[in-house]
């Protein structure tokens, strides 16, 4: 009776469980949608798009064209399901905004394993996003996702004209040996060659680097964005640079560079990127500019010469972060004195603005040639802000900045001649990238400025997916908490990112090929949190453990699976990062090439063996190794000749 009562209890449960999965395709296949197609977001209803997080709705108020859009609030996702072909490629596009410069938009393409995508945008202006992406052979269904990370703001995001189209056929080729991945070819733009291979190799070693938001607003402790967000006048934010403001004030009382480099390197960072100046115009450094606003001025402290000493002297690279534009400038907003954009400052149209714009150049081009020039070498420079009235790209602001190698004479926003470089060959005048290639030609460039760039970014804290990144170099930049700048969230351990999601992070990043770049922002008196800083010590310890696989290594020698497991590679070893989503208790590494054989594998945090089959496909089987650390275990995979040939 009693063996009769438990087949009947697991008949019931079997039928239950089969019904559940039928209705859940059902679910699915109820709420999918064949591409091609298109959504102009015009109905009345939000289906099929489902909300995952605090809610999507259609508005009026933010349009691309027609009379409504998708609006998709913060830490939300919205979602749709797409019966896809086999064996097809298919481009997605959709035009995307966010509500400030500190926001972000994703666009991405999940539940195809290797074959995901993911492209983000940063713009307050409506952008085109548009990617292709290969269906494998038995995959059938994709999620196409509008993802609007967390931000401190809880501010919405929005998409209108999304469609996805099937614009080809794509043949799954199934790996046999260890191909060498597709190079990085420089180009030129502007009269100005991207940085060689070689110059980019210890960027790529260094896997691990430490940026930090630190100005004026640390004080009010609302976001870098603070002045521009709450429209408050030049007049009203200088104020918070001295100690009448209070609570408010910045401080940098406790301001000790040595501190943060000291830090970076318990984390297990190689380098250091500074806000020198960000967009409200408070420079960290002196400048014999007119109209600057410095620390000089305020602290009679050039903050940027002791940190660029304190990284020297902890052995790191030296980067730093400079915007091109300016809030404390009317004239950015309305370049040409007729038409002046949205602004929350109370701007309006004024033909005196394209002088007060041309000023606004002219100071950016005065202090790149002092950070060029007065600090020594310097290793990495991130630009930001090269949009204009933060519409449009960086690229759509060239014209203005005039970013490549020489300065146009016919331009209609001159720089005054005392503030001009020139090259020392022909004589002409030079451009922001010609200063910056002529006093330091080994320096790696982003593309912020409307320049290419020697490397690309990704930016936010949305996951690192998809292939591997060999023909340009990324960096992932993102903060350990919501806000780039100071914010009382720092202080709570609870509110920011926990030593696991830094260890998947940085594992995404690093066998995917790019270099992550974590931010901090240190309070008003210049100390990092304490919670971060423990954060970030506790990441470093475990590197010290991992650091073979992480250092100076490439992604490959095969594309990763999102969630479940990547490679890196260097010498004679592969390493295998198997991740939280990986269940197995056996792994099979993709066929090696002819004659390379295992000489050993073992965990490379404790050092154990673990056993290894190689079959007659020179497919190489794992087995008995330890999965303690359910985020990434990583395996040490030693061949007996290098893993890639050399070329």
């Amino acid at each position: 009776m009693i063996g009769e009562k438990i087949f009947s209890n697991l008949i019931v449960k079997l039928i239950v469980a089969w019904a559940f999965c039928f209705l859940t395709e059902f679910v699915i296949a109820q709420k999918s949608v064949k591409a091609p197609v298109k959504f102009d977001f015009e109905g009345a209803v939000t289906n099929p798009w489902n909300s995952v997080g605090n809610g999507i709705n259609l508005t009026n108020t933010v349009v691309y064209q027609g009379k409504q859009s998708l609006e998709v609030a913060y830490a939300t996702s919205a979602e749709c399901l797409f019966i896809v072909e086999p064996n097809s490629t298919y481009r997605v596009s959709a035009w995307v905004k966010t509500a400030s410069g500190s926001d972000q938009i994703l666009l991405n393409v999940k539940g195809l394993a290797e074959n995901n995508i993911s492209q983000a945008s940063a713009l307050t202006d409506w952008t085109l996003l548009q990617k292709e992406f290969n269906v494998g052979d038995g995959q059938v269904k994709a999620i196409v996702e509008i993802e609007n990370p967390d931000n401190p703001a809880r501010n919405s995001v929005w998409v209108d004209d999304l469609q996805i189209e099937r614009v080809g056929d794509f043949k799954s080729i199934k790996v046999a040996g260890i191909k060498p991945l597709p190079l990085r070819i420089p180009k030129n733009d502007q009269g100005i060659e991207a940085q060689p291979n070689s110059k980019l190799d210890w960027f790529l070693d260094a896997k691990f680097g430490m940026f930090i938001h630190w100005g004026i607003y640390a004080g009010p402790a609302r976001g870098e964005w603070m002045m521009q967000n709450t429209g408050m006048s030049p007049e009203e934010y200088r104020k918070l640079a001295y100690p009448s403001s209070g609570d408010e004030y910045f401080a940098a009382d406790k301001y000790d560079p040595n501190e943060w480099a000291q830090l970076a390197k318990d984390a297990g960072m190689k380098y250091m990127s500074l806000t020198t100046m960000h967009h409200d115009g408070y420079a960290l450094f002196e400048s014999k500019y007119m109209d600057a606003f410095t620390s000089k001025q305020t602290h009679n402290r050039d903050l940027v010469k002791e940190y660029v000493d304190a990284c020297r002297s902890h052995g790191l690279k030296v980067g730093i972060y400079k915007t091109l534009i300016n809030w404390r400038y009317p004239g950015y907003y309305d370049v040409t004195g007729t038409d002046c954009k949205p602004n929350k400052f109370g701007y309006t149209t004024d033909i005196a603005h394209k002088e007060n714009a041309r000023l606004m150049k002219e100071e950016l081009y005065c202090q790149v040639k002092e950070l060029m020039t007065k600090y020594g070498k310097i290793d990495q420079i991130f630009w930001d802000g090269g949009w204009l009235a933060q519409q449009g790209s960086d690229a759509d602001g060239a014209y203005f900045w005039e970013s490549g190698k020489y300065l146009d004479p016919n331009n209609q926003w001159p720089v005054n001649p005392y503030f001009q470089d020139k090259d020392e060959v022909n004589g002409k005048p030079l451009g922001l990238m010609g200063i910056i290639r002529k006093y330091q030609p080994d320096v790696l460039v982003n593309p912020r400025c409307g320049w290419y760039g020697d490397y690309k970014s990704e930016e936010g804290g949305a996951a690192v997916t998809g292939p591997i990144r060999s023909e340009e170099v990324f960096e992932k930049c993102m903060s350990i908490a919501g806000a780039w700048g100071y914010s009382p969230a720092m202080e709570d351990s609870t509110k920011i990112r926990t030593v696991d999601q830094l260890k998947k992070m940085l594992s995404d990043c690093v066998i995917r090929n790019v270099t992550l770049l974590l931010n901090v922002g240190p309070d008003r008196h210049g100390q990092i949190p304490r919670p971060v800083a423990n954060v970030l010590r506790s990441t470093g310890k475990w590197l010290e453990q991992v650091g073979d696989a992480v250092y100076g290594t490439r992604g490959g020698p095969w594309n990763p699976r999102d969630g479940q497991y990547g490679f890196t590679q260097k010498d004679n070893t592969i390493y295998v990062y198997l991740l939280t989503d990986f269940k197995g208790d056996t792994f099979t590494l993709p066929s090696v090439n002819k004659g390379q054989k295992v000489v050993r594998a073992y965990m490379v945090d404790s050092k154990k063996s673990v056993k290894t089959a190689q079959n007659r496909n020179r497919e190489i089987t794992l087995s008995g190794f330890d999965r303690t650390d359910k985020v990434v275990s990583i395996i040490a995979v030693e061949l007996n000749t290098k893993v890639m040939a050399d070329r």
